[in-house]
């Protein structure tokens, strides 16, 4: 399996998001009406027939990419307006209840569904999906280990699904637990080199287990066939400041890589590492090597580290979200503040462009 590379640090983002009622924030099956208006190519049918995903174009910058998807969510708010619907971005659906969701009626779909039975039964979840590009496999792999040990910091970054079916789990990115069911998700190995990457995927392929890399769903992915290196552990995000910031922070981390070999480290640790992030956003505890600290000061030193070598700027905007409330605590103060789990919903609805 080749690694078709690309331009380095070109971007291209994935959103996932809700259809939701404009009146009662419930979910509504009403991406065929979407599908039907056809007013935009960038947005894409999805598992649930009350989601669809967003995906911008291949873009210079992370900039380019959040424009789009910008442009192309208020084309497809412009169709709400008629057929009574909003579009909401959280991890999780607050007071959905799973049985009375309708799945989208495509082969692939189905054929999961009918295999995953009660896990995927519960997947009212919604994620944000990063790629980014790199000329080779070397460069593609290392920067995999890279964001494989520094998953948990896009978690926090993007935590938004403290509820789900009606409860406050207590866990601010719910969906990370409910997601790592799958038997090949959640987050991966590190690999000492390409060709471990390859070898596992034809074992897989071997055994009928896949029958493509789109039936590996890690929280890092390696897409040989884009020549991108693919970060899915984001919660979806009603922010697109903060959706910016995230797509920033990615071709960060990827240009540090460059300048650094990554060794690959104890799965437990990066587990440990990921349920901390999930737990607590930027409190929680970060373990690096022989060092301990908080999620939040890692990101902050990674910024400084990217600002000293390459001497620009563009981490700012990350360092801006670390003094803020992430989506999830504001969702939980909402809720608390008014007893009403529609609130959840109300502060992740998508504006678009005014």
């Amino acid at each position: 399996m080749k690694f078709k590379g690309s331009k380095p640090f070109t971007v291209g983002i994935e959103l996932e998001v809700q259809i939701v009622d404009r009146n009662s924030f419930n979910l509504v099956p009403k991406s065929e009406l979407i599908f039907k208006s056809n007013p935009t190519p960038l947005v894409q049918k999805e598992f649930l027939q009350s989601m669809v995903e967003f995906v911008s174009s291949v873009r210079e910058t992370p900039e380019g990419a959040v424009e789009e998807l910008k442009n192309a969510v208020t084309a497809v708010l412009e169709v709400g307006e008629s057929c009574g619907f909003l579009l909401a971005a959280s991890g999780t659906h607050p007071f959905a209840e799973p049985s009375k969701v309708r799945v989208t009626k495509n082969g692939r779909y189905l054929r999961l569904y009918d295999e995953f039975q009660e896990v995927l039964r519960n997947f009212l979840i919604y994620g944000l999906h990063v790629h980014v590009g790199f000329p080779d496999e070397r460069a593609a792999l290392n920067a995999y280990n890279a964001y494989v040990k520094y998953a948990p910091l896009f978690l926090a970054l993007s935590a938004s699904s403290p509820f789900f079916s009606g409860r406050n789990t207590g866990i601010l990115s719910y969906r990370s637990k409910l997601f790592e069911q799958l038997p090949r998700a959640g987050i991966p190995e590190q690999f000492e080199n390409y060709g471990q990457f390859v070898e596992l995927l034809e074992r897989l392929k071997d055994a009928g287990s896949i029958e493509s890399i789109k039936d590996v769903w890690w929280d890092v992915r390696l897409r040989p066939d884009f020549g991108t290196v693919e970060l899915r552990i984001c919660d979806s995000v009603a922010d697109f400041e903060r959706l910016l910031a995230v797509a920033n922070f990615a071709v960060l981390v990827g240009e540090l890589s460059l300048r650094e070999e990554v060794k690959p480290d104890f799965v437990q640790i990066h587990k440990q590492n990921r349920w901390n992030a999930a737990r607590y956003g930027f409190k929680g505890t970060f373990i690096d090597g022989g060092a301990v600290t908080t999620v939040g000061r890692k990101i902050a030193e990674l910024v400084g580290e990217h600002e000293r070598l390459f001497g620009n700027r563009k981490g700012r905007l990350v360092l801006g979200l670390i003094s803020k409330p992430l989506q999830a605590e504001v969702q939980v103060e909402a809720v608390k503040r008014t007893g009403d789990l529609k609130s959840a919903v109300e502060v992740s609805i998508l504006r678009g462009k005014s």
